[in-house]
């Protein structure tokens, strides 16, 4: 709202304050229901406009009723929130992520000019990758000689297609085994235990 007021030089934003803090005071919370001004004044304030049209004063104190406009506020919150609960979720799936089940997790590419990359076009995950360890919302993958904990909204389980058998390389489709980064994690754990 600021950037709009202000100049080319950026020096006279402090001169609009007044006017920033009243629209911020009069404007209505969506989840509430009220004005800042109604809830924490106990008034309602008027409008420039409101004050041209009517002839009363119009200010009406609520301070008799400042716990009745708290309670309508938290009701208009709850029902508020229970409406963006449901569209919030409505596409949420719980997956269970199992040990050895293979996943794909997600890339975070830049952009870049001098590169000539862009990040739009790279792809969004790489993988597979076999799970060695589940923990809480955490799934424990080997890549590139490391052991990496990831949370289990960076991952996606991965299902083979009939493509990704020659892509891998794997030569038989009858026995449908990956490529297993995860062999380099196991000889490491083999040593660790025989020590």
């Amino acid at each position: 709202m600021i950037a709009n007021y202000v100049n080319e030089q950026h020096d006279s934003w402090d001169q609009f304050l007044r006017e920033f803090a009243y629209s911020i005071r009069t404007a209505v919370n969506e989840a509430t229901g009220k004005t800042p001004a109604e809830l924490f004044l106990g008034i309602t304030l008027i409008t420039p406009f409101q004050k041209l049209v009517m002839v009363s004063d119009g200010t009406e104190f609520a301070v008799g009723d400042i716990e009745r406009l708290f309670e309508e506020a938290r009701r208009n919150t709850e029902t508020k929130h229970e409406n963006w609960k449901k569209y919030y979720n409505r596409r949420r799936r719980d997956v269970q992520i199992k040990v050895n089940d293979w996943v794909l997790v997600a890339t975070h590419h830049l952009s870049s000019a001098t590169r000539k990359v862009v990040a739009k076009f790279k792809p969004k995950f790489e993988g597979p990758y076999r799970v060695l360890d589940v923990k809480n919302n955490n799934v424990v993958i080997w890549k590139a000689g490391k052991r990496l904990t990831i949370n289990v909204d960076q991952v996606r389980i991965y299902r083979r297609r009939k493509c990704d058998e020659t892509e891998i390389g794997t030569g038989s489709s009858d026995n449908g085994s990956l490529r297993d980064e995860s062999r380099g994690f196991d000889r490491v754990q083999r040593r660790s235990n025989d020590s």
